[in-house]
């Protein structure tokens, strides 16, 4: 478990509240850990690099009393502002309740324009941070949080940010969309606290842009959610859920033309040619998180593709962690931090892809690989539940922010 950021020496010259910030901050690691049953005791190195997320290289800490952070945990406020459009990853849902089930108090407030509020921005053309303003001015004035926390904060206006900092709030803003968008990010983020990204080398391209408080937090997955399911009737070999962009539609197209049994799902029809062979294998829609669950357990694998794919040779999509805490085999191109970030035993079904080709003949491999993958993923899924959660992943995010 991680006791704070803080080494022996530094405790000694900096006792006081930066101490019980440490401690705190031990108590949400080891809540968070309990909550998923890892049982082992790490802390944190003194200071960690900002590309190395939950500190799985930490070493043990013999003088620390674990009980003394439990004995001054506080609950705190905590205002979460999210977008409320987002379908099948609900990090909507799961970052406000990995943040309550440590024992805070959290106001979640959807930063997304209500219908009304569309109205006034095309009549008044004005821009979305503008006409949410003042719901977000106010959840702000209600709450009083501690902490204010966004997912993307794309419609989160500086004169929002300016009235958290006169309240003493300290902001912190998960951005995960990249790497395709840390352009857009650099308009963001100079003005929180802390920033946090999805993809491990963002942070190079953050601080050669004059961003230096950009540290890597790695997407996640939900353990109540993202869990394998027993009794689920087999619909295909290979699965694919999520959004239609050329690319998939192309891989997808190539599989299925090779003789692959595969189904799609998502909102694909209306992307998709009057003759295109896959219609026959669509289930159009959106799927809930749940559904994407039941998805997975119906087939020997699915295919993940990144959207950044031949653009980025890294970056993680949330599917690696959903797919291997459901213990579903998955097919998914190539990234760096799939080396980096996971175990060999993590590692041992996923297919990984590098080119169409390599794709097609993974694919095929299937039909006698299946049991022995299953078996596998199945293996690996309680500590992708552990290990890569929300819950873990929010309690890094408090320890690095010092609550």
């Amino acid at each position: 478990m991680l006791f704070g950021a803080v080494d022996r020496t530094s405790r000694h010259a900096r006792f006081g509240a930066r101490q019980q910030h440490a401690a705190l901050g031990a108590a949400h690691e080891l809540i968070a850990l309990l909550r998923t049953g890892r049982t082992g005791l790490r802390r944190g190195a003194a200071q960690r690099a900002a590309h190395e997320p939950c500190g799985e290289h930490d070493e043990q800490d013999e003088d620390q009393e674990p009980s003394h952070g439990l004995a001054i945990i506080a609950k705190m406020k905590i205002l979460v502002a999210v977008p409320g459009n987002l379908h099948t990853v609900r990090m909507n849902r799961f970052v406000p309740d990995a943040l309550a089930a440590l024992g805070h108090e959290i106001r979640v407030v959807d930063y997304s324009p209500t219908l009304l509020e569309k109205l006034r921005r095309k009549l008044a053309r004005r821009e979305a941070a503008e006409v949410v303003e003042a719901r977000l001015l106010a959840a702000v004035e209600e709450q009083r949080p501690g902490l204010f926390v966004t997912l993307y904060g794309v419609n989160v206006s500086k004169r929002v940010l300016g009235e958290l900092r006169a309240h003493g709030a300290v902001t912190a803003n998960w951005w995960l969309n990249d790497p395709f968008q840390w352009q857009r990010a650099l308009g963001i983020l100079p003005g929180y606290d802390f920033a946090f990204t999805n993809a491990k080398y963002s942070v190079d391209a953050y601080a050669a842009a004059g961003l230096r408080h950009v540290r890597f937090l790695p997407s996640a997955c939900d353990a109540a959610v993202h869990r394998p399911l027993d009794g689920v009737a087999r619909e295909s070999a290979v699965s694919f859920a999520g959004d239609w962009s050329p690319l998939r539609e192309r891989l997808v197209e190539r599989l299925a033309g090779e003789g692959v049994d595969l189904r799609v799902y998502g909102p694909w029809r209306r992307k998709l040619g009057p003759d295109s062979p896959l219609r026959a294998k669509l289930e159009h829609g959106f799927f809930s998180p749940e559904r994407m669950v039941q998805i997975f357990a119906g087939c020997d694998a699915t295919l993940n593709v990144h959207t950044w794919r031949e653009r980025f040779d890294f970056g993680l999509n949330p599917r690696v962690f959903e797919a291997g805490a459901c213990g579903t085999p998955q097919l998914v191109d190539h990234k760096r931090e799939l080396d980096e970030l996971f175990t060999p035993t993590q590692r041992a079904a996923m297919l990984i892809y590098r080119s169409d080709d390599e794709l097609v003949s993974l694919a095929r491999s299937l039909p006698a690989r299946a049991a022995e993958l299953r078996a596998a993923a199945l293996a690996a899924a309680p500590s992708f539940q552990r290990e890569h959660s929300y819950g873990a992943r929010v309690a890094e995010l408090l320890r690095v922010v010092g609550i």
